[in-house]
């Protein structure tokens, strides 16, 4: 039987200035976090007024910022980044960080970032028609070690990609599929190596325990009818908003508890945003954590 280790990550926003971000991967590390993540949309989904730094360009930062801890995406945005210009940026920052990358992809939701780049949004059908041909295209090409890669799809066609260096991960980074929907978790279950949910932010702990739960059935289902051990797929949990360990009515102790049964085993915190909050950040780290893994 697979088992998979527990591991805990914390997703830094690219809310400030780049030197106050530096300083957070460093203190990420520092506290003993097994994974680093920075979310990839044009700007902050939540308000307009705060400053926003590029989440891609920030992961190559962290990559040299840091040398342990591992990097990634929560989760790559294919309405910003091509398939082609996202597996470049992949195979960049794997190589940037000594082979420490995380490639987390989601299916891209946010009208916001159309309407920033000046695109159409895409209709839900488009949306989950688009992801299985993005995430085969980033799949295949880091996969390879040099030599053109070509792919002409109903949606995505990619001529004479060069496709070295080769990743130091092989046979290519591991790839997290983030999302809810009946086609993501098909996808998660046929080509990813983790699934990640975040939940609902409009429901309540128990809720979004069960509603995790059901889609994880849903995701073993999936990769049983692909021929797949469903075992060898991790699963991840973003803690957010009512699940947020730092603020939330569930400690990460109970949170772990409620998650583990339906087979998660990565458990991601969100930087703390206030002095209270950074108090039980560090707390949580240095003393909760190491017991927990």
């Amino acid at each position: 039987m697979t088992t998979h280790p527990r591991r805990f990550g914390v997703l830094v926003l690219p809310d400030a200035g780049a030197p106050t971000l530096l300083g957070r991967f460093r203190r990420a590390e520092e506290l003993g976090f097994d994974q680093l993540f920075l979310p990839d949309h044009i700007g902050n989904i939540f308000a307009t007024e705060p400053p926003w730094l590029d989440g891609w360009t920030m992961t190559a930062a962290a990559a040299l910022a840091t040398e342990r801890i591992r990097i990634g995406t929560l989760v790559a945005n294919p309405i910003l980044r091509p398939p082609a210009v996202l597996a470049k940026a992949a195979l960049t920052v794997d190589q940037l960080s000594g082979g420490r990358l995380d490639l987390g992809i989601g299916a891209g939701i946010m009208e916001s970032d159309h309407h920033a780049t000046g695109t159409e949004p895409w209709t839900v059908k488009e949306r989950v028609a688009r992801f299985p041909e993005y995430v085969r295209v980033l799949d295949e090409v880091l996969r390879r070690d040099g030599g053109p890669y070509e792919f002409a799809g109903d949606w995505y066609t990619v001529r004479d990609l060069p496709t070295g260096p080769a990743t130091v991960q092989r046979p290519r980074p591991p790839i997290l599929v983030g999302g809810n929907a009946p086609t993501v978790l098909r996808v998660a279950a046929e080509q990813a190596d983790v699934w990640n949910t975040n939940g609902r932010p409009n429901l309540g702990v128990d809720d979004n325990v069960a509603l995790a739960a059901d889609w994880s059935r849903q995701v073993d289902e999936f990769a049983e009818r692909a021929g797949r051990d469903p075992a060898t797929l991790r699963k991840s949990v973003l803690l957010w908003a009512t699940t947020d360990a730092l603020t939330g009515s569930a400690t990460l102790e109970q949170l772990v508890d409620l998650y583990a049964p339906a087979g998660f085993t990565e458990f991601v915190l969100g930087w703390p945003e206030t002095d209270a909050e950074n108090e039980t950040f560090e707390r949580l780290a240095t003393e909760v954590v190491p017991k927990l893994r």
